[in-house]
């Protein structure tokens, strides 16, 4: 299968592109950074695409020339730079979309996998636990681009048979993010003390947020894309991971017993972040039978690990 993989320079793009790769798949990667560190065991396996999603026509070139059966989607700007310049990212997010969604019909592509966020539910959530049915309130200018491609992807799949599917994706964890986000510290709280840098989180110790592995990210949405067409009724799925869902503490307390000298301090002012930001996966679970595979332990395991190898 002919596969487009757009972001495939990121934590979740990557590894997709390398399991897709390790299945002897035909994979095309558009990137924009130039930045091909995480694809460097494999990049003379690919078909590489220097690509912008806020360049306008870009994305109809690039469709055209590679006409994948299969895309997916998960090149964006990512909520912290995009507050800063929220027009930047509508014209990659929303009119990137766009564009992208029409290209890929045009091009005659049968599937669509895109990488949406649990930041469009927003913050109001109550401090509970959020399903596919709870109400998206986004509070970001992020969340709203994802809120939009969610909803545009489902109009394209009842009007014009594009198999378009989604994932609404928790905190990531994995090392080498260097864009802050409010979530972010799940994976510096681990990183950081792992390179002998002392880490300040800005989140309570009780703060309780829904984290999933990178490297189960990248094998949410390729099972997703397996899944058969008569399973699939929701659409777009959250998925979670580590189960049940550390607190910041505990997350600390296990870096501490892999790295007993690990300098890890919480500072966070009162109200900066829901003390609490859970998941139900049901739908995906039963729907196309998603399981994580990493534990809290594991994961903190991974994370070290990888950066012991780098």
């Amino acid at each position: 299968m002919r596969t487009l993989i757009t972001g495939g320079t990121g934590f979740i793009g990557a590894e997709i592109a390398r399991m897709l790769v390790h299945d002897d798949e035909e994979v095309h990667v558009a990137h924009r950074s130039g930045n091909l560190g995480r694809l460097d065991d494999i990049s003379d396996k690919l078909h590489l695409h220097q690509f912008d999603l806020s360049d306008p026509g870009g994305a109809s070139s690039l469709l055209n020339e590679v006409a994948p059966e299969r895309l997916f989607h998960f090149g964006a700007i990512l909520t912290a730079p995009g507050e800063d310049d929220p027009q930047a990212l509508l014209k990659a997010n929303a009119l990137g979309f766009i564009e992208t969604i029409e290209a890929a019909r045009l091009a005659g592509t049968q599937q669509m996998i895109f990488a949406s966020s649990i930041g469009t539910y927003g913050r109001d959530t109550g401090g509970g636990v959020i399903s596919d049915l709870t109400l998206q309130r986004p509070s970001s200018v992020y969340g709203v681009t994802k809120v939009f491609g969610e909803n545009l992807g489902s109009y394209y799949r009842q009007k014009y048979g594009l198999d378009f599917r989604g994932l609404r994706y928790p905190s990531i964890v994995g090392p080498g993010v260097t864009t802050w986000s409010v979530a972010q510290y799940t994976s510096w709280i681990i990183e950081k003390p792992a390179l002998g840098e002392s880490f300040e989180a800005w989140v309570p110790e009780d703060a309780r947020i829904a984290i999933l592995h990178y490297k189960d990210a990248a094998r949410a949405a390729i099972e997703l894309s397996s899944a058969p067409m008569e399973a699939i009724e929701s659409v777009n799925y959250l998925v979670d991971g580590v189960k049940p869902t550390p607190t910041a503490g505990e997350l600390a307390d296990l870096v501490r017993l892999r790295i007993p000298e690990a300098d890890i301090k919480f500072v966070s002012p009162d109200g900066a972040v829901p003390t609490s930001l859970l998941i139900d996966d049901a739908a995906a679970r039963s729907e196309w039978g998603w399981l994580p595979s990493f534990s809290a332990e594991g994961m903190v395991d991974a994370v070290i690990d990888e950066l012991a190898d780098a």
